[in-house]
C-alpha cells in the first residue's frame, strides 16, 4: 500500500494518458483516453474491440488459457475458449490450464492470502496471483499496442495512469490483492489507482443523455443537469455481483455518498447456473457432466447461445423460446439410458407440455425460461426497497442501471416494474459504464467528495480497565500497576461514517517496545457500529500497519499515526515524535 509520501512524489509527475482495465467476472475489457482529449470530450475514450468469431463485443470473456508449463499464456478471451476446445477435440487440452469466472474468488473473503489456489477445468491447479496477473499483463500489452498507433514515438511508464475497476463491496485484502496482481504484471504501483466500480459508473453518467420512456414516448434526461441536493442510485450488475451505491449532487457539481455501498453475489452467472441445473434435472448429472467432459466445443456453443438469449429474452414474451442445443447432448442421453429425453420429458408430469427437444434445438414454454431469473431479480428487488426505505436515501428519485447484466430486460423490468413511482434509467453503452468512468476518474478524482465507510474501522488497542464496561476477566495487571483490557477494538472509523477524500484521520500515538526499533498495529473490521472488542462474533482482522520508528539520525521514538480512509484504499501518513517528519509505514492487508 503506498504511504502518503509516495502519493505526493506521484502528483507531480504529469499524466499525459489513462489507461483502464476492468477485469469482470465473466467480461473484461480496457479503455484509454489522452489527457488533450479529455479536456475537449471527456467521454472521447478507445475501447477494445473483441472479435467473438460471429460478432463484434466491446468486452471479452474472463477466460484464459495456460500453457502446460503453467507459467505461460496461450490465450485469453474468445481465443481462449475457441482454442481449448481444438485442443479438447484432439485430446490435448488436459496438460493445459483453463480457468473462467474466476475473479469471485475475491468475493467475500475473509482469511484471502497470496497464496490462494485456483482450480482449472480439469481439477489442476495454480496459484491464483498467477492466473490473475497472466490475464492484466495481457490486456495491458494489447492496450499498450493499440494506444502506439494513435501516439508516435509512444509513452514513458511516469506518463501513464492505470486504473484497475474493483467492486465497492469488497474487502481492503481484495483490493490488495489485485494490486499486487497488477503489480507482478508490469505496472508500477506509483502508477496504479483502484476505482471503484459503482463510482466509475456515475461519473461516466455524469456525461450522458439517457434514454426513457414517458407515456409511451422517448425522452432524454442528462444527469450532469440535476440541480444540487438531487440523489440517484447506481445499481452496477455483473457477471458475478451487483453494486449498488447511492449519490447525492453537491452545489459544486461534486457527487457525496450518502448511503455505504453494498450489494451481493447475484450478478448474471446465477442466471447462467439457473440454466445448467434445469437443464441437469432433465437429462442428469452423469450426462451432463459426460457432455462437459468429452464436448466441450458444444458446450461452449451452448453458453454463448444462452447468454445471448438471456440479454434479449422479455417479460411479456408469450411465445415459446428457442434454444440451439448441441445433438451430442441427446445422443449422450441415448446412449446412456437407451431411450430419448423426449421419452423421458413426456412421463414428467411438471415438463410434458413445456419442454420439448428436438435434434439441434429445445423449445421453452416461455415460464419456464423467466423463471430462470427469479432468483436474482427477487434478491435485488428487495434489497433496493430496503435501501430506499432508509431515512438517509429519501427523495432519491432516479435508478441508474449500469453494467452488462443491466442490459437484460428481464432485469431492468422488474427493477422498473418494482419502483414505479422512481425514474429507473439504462444509458446506451450501459455495460461499458464501468469501464469508461474508471478512465475519467483517473484524469480527475476530485468529483467525489464524501463515501461512506462500509464497516467500523479500528486497531486492535490496550484500554484502560473500566469495571462498567469491560468484563473483570479479560483485564490484566502491567508492571506499573495500571489495570489494563487487552484486545480492544479502537475505533478509527464508524460504520455508517461519512469519509472525506485526502483527510488523514486524528493521530493515534504509538511507541515500540523497549529494544525494537518497529511495531505493528493489527487492523480490523466490524459490521457494528460501537464494538467493543476485536474478537466479538462480527468483527475480523483485515490487516496490519507496519511502522518505522527510526528517525534520520537513527534515533527511535514514539510516533503518530493518522489514516486516511476517505480513498479507495487505505492510506497511512506516521509522523516521528521528535522530528516531526514522515517516517515509513506500510499496511499489509494479505498474509
Amino acid at each position: 500500500m503506498a504511504s502518503a509520501k509516495s502519493k505526493k512524489t506521484e502528483n507531480k509527475k504529469k499524466k499525459l494518458m489513462v489507461a483502464a482495465i476492468d477485469f469482470g467476472t465473466t467480461f473484461s475489457g480496457w479503455a484509454f483516453s489522452f489527457d488533450h482529449d479529455y479536456k475537449s470530450d471527456p467521454t472521447k475514450i478507445s475501447c477494445k474491440q473483441w472479435n467473438s468469431g460471429k460478432n463484434i463485443s466491446m468486452k471479452a470473456p474472463t477466460t484464459v488459457l495456460i500453457k502446460p508449463n503453467g507459467h505461460t499464456l496461450e490465450a485469453f478471451g474468445y481465443e481462449a475458449e475457441d482454442r481449448y476446445a481444438d485442443l479438447a477435440d484432439e485430446e490435448e487440452h488436459k496438460t493445459y490450464y483453463y480457468f473462467q469466472r474466476f475473479k469471485m474468488m475475491l468475493f467475500d473473503n475473509k482469511n484471502l492470502t497470496r497464496n490462494e489456489e485456483l482450480e482449472d477445468d480439469n481439477g489442476k491447479r495454480l496459484p491464483a496471483k498467477r492466473v490473475f496477473s497472466l490475464v492484466i499483463r495481457y490486456l495491458k500489452d494489447d492496450l499498450l499496442k493499440e494506444s502506439e498507433k494513435k501516439l508516435a514515438g509512444g509513452l514513458k511508464e511516469e506518463e501513464i495512469q492505470w486504473v484497475l475497476t474493483v467492486p465497492a463491496i469488497w474487502t481492503p485484502p481484495a483490493k490488495q490483492f489485485m494490486r499486487e496482481c497488477a503489480i507482478e504484471a508490469g505496472i508500477q504501483s506509483q502508477n496504479l489507482l483502484v476505482a471503484l466500480e459503482p463510482e466509475a459508473a456515475s461519473l461516466y453518467c455524469k456525461y450522458l443523455t439517457i434514454q426513457k420512456k414517458k407515456d409511451g414516448k422517448a425522452e432524454s434526461e442528462v444527469l450532469s443537469s440535476f440541480e444540487p441536493d438531487a440523489r440517484y442510485m447506481v445499481v452496477d450488475a455483473g457477471g458475478g455481483t451487483i453494486d449498488i451505491i447511492v449519490h447525492e449532487v453537491c452545489t459544486d457539481g461534486t457527487l457525496r455518498e450518502i448511503f455505504q455501498a453494498n450489494g451481493g453475489n447475484w450478478g448474471g452467472t446465477t442466471v447462467d447456473k439457473a440454466f445448467i441445473d434445469f437443464l441437469t434435472g432433465i437429462v442428469g448429472k452423469n450426462v451432463m457432466k459426460r457432455f462437459q467432459d468429452e464436448h466441450k466445443d458444444d458446450f461452449l456453443d451452448l453458453q454463448r447461445e444462452f447468454e445471448v438469449k438471456k440479454r434479449s429474452i422479455k417479460p411479456d414474451l408469450k411465445s415459446k423460446v428457442k434454444l440451439k442445443i448441441p445433438v451430442s447432448l441427446s445422443d449422450i442421453y441415448k446412449d446412456i439410458n437407451s431411450k430419448s429425453v423426449m421419452e423421458n420429458i413426456e412421463k414428467d408430469e411438471e415438463l410434458n407440455g413445456k419442454v420439448k427437444f428436438m435434434a439441434d434445438k429445445i423449445l421453452f414454454d416461455s415460464s419456464l425460461f423467466k423463471n430462470l431469473f427469479s432468483f436474482t431479480t427477487d434478491h435485488l428487488t428487495e434489497h433496493l426497497k430496503c435501501i430506499l426505505q432508509e431515512e438517509t436515501t429519501a427523495n432519491t428519485n432516479t435508478i441508474l442501471m449500469v453494467g452488462g447484466f443491466s442490459e437484460s430486460p428481464m432485469l431492468f423490468e422488474a427493477v422498473r416494474s418494482s419502483f414505479v413511482d422512481k425514474n429507473v434509467l439504462l444509458p446506451d453503452d450501459a455495460g461499458l459504464s464501468v469501464l469508461k468512468g474508471a478512465v475519467i476518474y483517473g484524469h480527475d478524482r476530485k468529483d467525489i467528495s464524501v463515501r461512506i465507510s462500509p464497516y467500523t474501522y479500528g486497531f486492535k488497542m490496550y484500554h484502560s480497565y473500566d469495571p462498567l464496561q469491560h468484563p473483570r476477566e479479560r483485564m490484566v495487571i502491567k508492571k506499573d500497576g495500571t489495570k489494563k483490557i487487552g484486545g480492544c477494538f479502537g475505533i478509527l472509523i464508524r460504520k455508517g461514517e461519512k469519509m472525506s477524500p485526502g483527510i488523514f484521520s486524528s493521530g493515534i500515538p504509538a511507541t515500540p517496545s523497549f529494544g525494537y526499533n518497529k511495531y505493528a498495529l493489527k487492523l480490523f473490521a466490524s459490521k457494528r457500529s460501537d464494538p467493543l472488542f476485536v474478537d466479538e462474533p462480527d468483527s475480523f482482522k483485515v490487516g496490519e500497519l507496519h511502522v518505522d520508528c527510526t528517525d534520520n539520525e537513527g534515533n527511535v521514538g514514539g510516533t503518530l499515526v493518522q489514516i486516511m480512509c476517505g480513498g479507495t484504499e487505505f492510506e497511512v501518513q506516521v509522523i516521528h515524535e521528535t522530528t516531526l517528519k514522515e517516517t515509513k509505514a506500510t499496511f499489509n492487508f494479505l498474509d
